[in-house]
């Protein structure tokens, strides 16, 4: 079964990149944005490598649900370069997964901005949008991590796109070093 890991800021795309995905491999979507918007406790850590590292726990555990039953499986978040190791590390065991690629959908502020606008105005990030595309610049990604500009793309040429990205290598020798 294929695995997909989508990272990216908000607005970028990604819920709608992985429905596509989803919906082209008869698999699932896991949108992790539900996971953090069901807790209703104040005290919960938002935004921190402890709710990345909650949010990882939980999509591993449904990925697994969702290969047993023979379905690849999408999972988009705004994901760092930690959690997305998280993710990686937790899908090696798993026998079902075949192929596994990770990419960090892009386009330029301007279009990410519009895209955003065209959300419920209660979904909107508004600045947010902007704070999180400079936050996800600033780290040092991983070699595996596949970079897709889809400023120009539409769904289904994104999804062709994520096609021809390449799996990681080295993903059933347990090394990561690509």
């Amino acid at each position: 079964m294929e695995v997909l890991i989508l990272t990216g800021a908000c607005g970028v795309g990604k819920s709608t990149v992985a429905r596509g995905w989803a919906k082209a491999k008869a698999g699932a979507v896991i949108e992790c944005d539900y996971f953090t918007e069901w807790i209703y406790q104040p005290s919960f850590p938002r935004w921190t490598s402890e709710e990345e590292e909650f949010v990882a726990s939980l999509a591993i555990a449904t990925a697994q649900e969702y290969l047993k039953r023979r379905m690849p499986v999408v999972t988009e978040n705004v994901w760092s370069p930690v959690g997305i190791q998280l993710l990686v590390d937790g899908m090696k065991p798993h026998e079902r997964v075949a192929s596994l690629k990770v990419v960090w959908l892009q386009c330029i502020l301007e279009e990410n901005h519009r895209r955003d606008q065209l959300r419920v105005p209660e979904n909107q990030m508004k600045e947010r949008v902007g704070i999180v595309n400079a936050e996800l610049q600033s780290y040092s990604w991983p070699k595996y991590v596949r970079k897709i500009d889809s400023t120009e793309l539409s769904v289904e040429e994104t999804v062709c796109e994520i096609d021809r990205c390449d799996p990681i290598s080295h993903f059933k020798k347990g090394r990561y070093d690509d």
